[in-house]
């Protein structure tokens, strides 16, 4: 597949969702809250022994592979994993692939203070006009704007989950450590660059508001396959 293989990921997703008006919904809408569209999943990058061919921009993965793919919306996992584990083949890209098992992952237990690893790195940014044209402002996670931006997203998606307000609104994140460009990364989707950021944090909030991370990613883009993550650690 080409190295920058994001949106692949993301119509493979698309693609099995079998329920049509539902896959078209989540496609051409989403959730919408205040003139904002949210689709409330993200997904990982593939995880497996690969091999980088650089002359050629592609990137070779060896099965077996993972995928992790995560959801605040019962419909969508249902619908999606009856769709993957009835299928004899699928198509990933220009490749056929075979689903071998899908595992359920038990929630991890959700306090308010938690370490987690990014599994696709995560996005935070504004929108900045200049001489009448908007630029994306991205932001690191070593600013603290950074985690306000990331706050009242999540605080969006809560209130679209829950239909109401979290209390308190508490969230914060931490980088472990100081490696501020080891953890940085360069995201392509459909050509176009986003500042992203893999690595190792603290979440520190409201544990629902930390729930709502965990099932639908952290900061923006999430349906393009950032923000996904899992739990290393505790308080």
């Amino acid at each position: 597949m080409p190295i920058q293989y994001n949106h692949l990921l993301q119509g493979f997703v698309y693609n099995n969702i079998s329920d049509h008006d539902y896959r078209s919904f989540l496609h051409e809408e989403g959730y919408i809250l205040n003139n904002r569209r949210f689709k409330l999943f993200t997904f990982s990058r593939l995880e497996g022994q690969f091999k980088v061919e650089r002359e050629r921009k592609l990137i070779q993965f060896y099965p077996p592979f993972r995928l992790v793919i995560s959801s605040a919306i019962e419909q969508f996992i249902t619908d999606l994993a009856q769709t993957l584990i009835s299928a004899e083949f699928l198509s990933l890209g220009k490749n056929v692939v075979e689903v071998s098992s899908i595992t359920v992952v038990k929630d991890p237990q959700f306090t308010d203070r938690l370490q987690v690893k990014m599994i696709s790195p995560m996005v935070a940014y504004s929108t900045e006009n200049r001489d009448g044209r908007n630029f994306y402002r991205y932001y690191s996670p070593w600013e603290p704007r950074f985690s306000e931006l990331v706050r009242e997203n999540l605080k969006r998606k809560y209130l679209l989950i829950h239909g109401r307000q979290p209390e308190p609104e508490h969230f914060m994140i931490y980088p472990n450590g100081n490696r501020e460009q080891d953890f940085y990364r360069i995201i392509k989707f459909k050509g176009n660059p986003i500042k992203a950021w893999a690595g190792i944090y603290w979440l520190v909030g409201n544990p629902e508001l930390i729930k709502v991370a965990y099932d639908t990613g952290l900061g923006s883009k999430n349906s393009q396959g950032l923000g996904c993550f899992e739990v290393v650690g505790g308080g």
